[in-house]
């Protein structure tokens, strides 16, 4: 008699996070579109919603990692032709071709390989760390370059074709992301060293020779940066430019501690023009203050905690690393995204993962809980 795997349990804290995030972020969509020409934006967000539900309960439901570990390199594989593709057939938007545009009958849709690839990277380098776990111990950085040559040249790869997608904020996540699963699996600390000064010259040469608005980005951090007042510069806070920024620092400091209440919030009212996408966060903080923006900030947080702790109790290094790494993918994403509101770290074009407006977003974030929670699941044959 054949057996069966039944679910016995499984993080509920994961999915009372989640549940809370998609309420928070289809109430802030409501909010801000209500005030605008249309509410169709509203509307095609809430259609989103549930699909991702479906495809958080079918990620959760029918995928499990242990047994998909064997398509990594085949879905690795897709995930690269998709990146090529994009470049050749996806749509131009401000210069840059980094999705394709499907019209379908009631609405667009926006689908950008480039949070694929986020997820199938992670779980590719959860497979080879798994797999080269008995030469972790000579991993310094020539016997890293012989022993785990895969984790060089794929990531070259796509790091490259995203650039040229000038998708730049998609590798900042994903260079955190996968340089802290590194730390993780005990790679040593000089070859961590190694890959973290030569990404910072990458990252340099790509601001300094690469499109002027980047070039742009860093002067005006540098002006309105969180940290600037401790250096104690002064500057003219006036350009169109910067206007974006400065709404946001406003909208923010306008919030104080409990907030003005959405009737009252000025920030969505055309003043910050990214208001349910990048900067949703400075409308949050300006109508529910810093006690809102706290509990937000909270949510992530406890969030990644429990993907932590569900990943250190797996018994596979497969499992172990790949709810680091798809933990971190979320916790990253949401820091340099309210960061960027705040003006602690450049603006960098990233959404707010499951309140920004946004349906691939949603749905690869979505997809991310669901094999979260999958991780989190303990099984039982029947």
């Amino acid at each position: 008699m054949k057996q069966k795997t039944y679910i016995i349990s499984f993080d509920h804290w994961i999915i009372v996070c989640y549940i809370v995030l998609m309420v928070i972020g289809i109430f802030m969509q409501l909010n801000v579109n209500s005030v605008k020409d249309s509410m169709m934006p509203f509307y095609k967000q809430l259609i989103w919603l549930l699909i991702s539900a479906v495809a958080v309960w079918s990620a959760f439901r029918f995928i499990d990692l242990q047994k998909w570990r064997k398509f990594t390199t085949l879905l690795l594989f897709i995930t690269i032709l998709l990146l090529v593709l994009v470049l050749i057939f996806g749509s131009e938007v401000n210069g840059a071709k980094r999705s394709f545009i499907l019209h379908l009958p009631m609405m667009n849709v926006n689908f950008q390989p480039s949070l694929l690839a986020r997820i199938v990277l992670i779980l590719y380098f959860a497979h080879i760390l798994a797999k080269k776990q008995d030469v972790i111990e000579e991993s310094r950085p020539l016997n890293f370059v012989k022993n785990f040559t895969p984790l060089i040249i794929i990531p070259i790869l796509i790091f490259t074709l995203i650039l040229f997608e000038r998708h730049f904020s998609v590798l900042i996540i994903l260079g955190l992301t996968l340089m802290s699963m590194l730390f993780l699996a005990r790679i040593k600390f000089s070859t961590i060293l190694s890959i973290m000064l030569v990404l910072m010259l990458f990252g340099a040469a790509v601001i300094k020779f690469g499109p002027q608005y980047r070039g742009a980005r860093m002067q005006i951090f540098e002006k309105y940066s969180l940290f600037h007042k401790l250096a104690h510069k002064e500057g003219t806070y006036t350009g169109d430019a910067e206007y974006q920024i400065r709404e946001s620092l406003i909208a923010l400091s306008s919030g104080g501690i409990f907030g003005t209440t959405p009737h009252r919030g000025t920030g969505k009212h055309y003043f910050i023009p990214e208001d349910k996408t990048d900067y949703i966060f400075a409308i949050l903080g300006e109508e529910f203050g810093f006690l809102g923006s706290v509990f937000v900030l909270g949510l992530y947080a406890f969030l990644f905690s429990r993907c932590l702790i569900n990943a250190y109790h797996q018994k596979s290094n497969f499992l172990r690393f790949a709810g680091y790494g798809l933990g971190m993918n979320i916790f990253f994403n949401a820091l340099l995204n309210i960061g960027v509101s705040m003006s602690a770290v450049p603006s960098t074009g990233v959404t707010l993962p499951f309140i920004s407006y946004g349906g691939t977003s949603l749905l690869i974030n979505s997809i991310t809980i669901g094999l979260l929670l999958s991780i989190s699941a303990e099984r039982r044959k029947v």
